[in-house]
């Protein structure tokens, strides 16, 4: 009502989402993968933006993949202890239909691209240099990929990893706006 219907198909889909993610979503592996990105990333980024600014724009776009490809890990990660448990209540996601091993490399796969969009937004000259400091995330992101990658059949060991994705995850975010700010 106060910014237009530009807002309108961001704010359905994201119903969309909610309302199918448990009898629709979660039994498909690729939208169970992506739908929480899709929400924390794009859905609300953009959101943001546009009710700020009235519209949308790369920038906007090109940001909101980080905190998309971090949520959607974050959710992958945290499907491994739970395997066997959605497994019985037949949700279907990617270490259930695939293993944890390539859940784990796709893991380590959309770490990577979070902190690869920001290196490649500032090259291109969509981002400001101080996004960068975005990356300090990274060095936790590496360790906790390189614990993942070890562990993913391990639950015991993998759990110290589960807190440090949680870690870098609300982390990178949170410097990216910090660095559009002092840019």
């Amino acid at each position: 009502a106060v910014r237009g219907w530009g807002i309108l198909p961001l704010g359905l889909l994201g119903i969309i989402i909610i309302i199918a993610y448990t009898p629709w979503v979660t039994r498909r592996p690729l939208l169970c993968l992506l739908a929480p990105g899709l929400g924390f990333g794009p859905l609300m980024v953009m959101g943001t933006h546009y009710v700020l600014t009235g519209g949308y724009d790369v920038v906007a776009l090109l940001a909101s993949l980080v905190p998309g490809f971090l949520v959607s890990n974050l959710l992958l990660l945290n499907q491994f202890p739970d395997l066997e448990a959605d497994a019985e209540v037949q949700r279907r996601h990617i270490p259930i239909i695939m293993g944890r091993a390539v859940g784990a490399r796709l893991y380590a796969a959309l770490a990577l691209a979070a902190y690869l969009v920001v290196v490649l937004a500032w090259i291109f000259g969509s981002f400001p240099p101080g996004t960068l400091i975005a990356l300090l995330g990274l060095p936790l992101a590496l360790l906790t990929i390189k614990g993942v990658l070890h562990y993913a059949d391990r639950i015991d060991k993998l759990i110290p990893y589960l807190g440090k994705n949680v870690l870098y995850t609300l982390a990178t975010p949170f410097l990216l706006g910090i660095g559009f700010m002092i840019s």
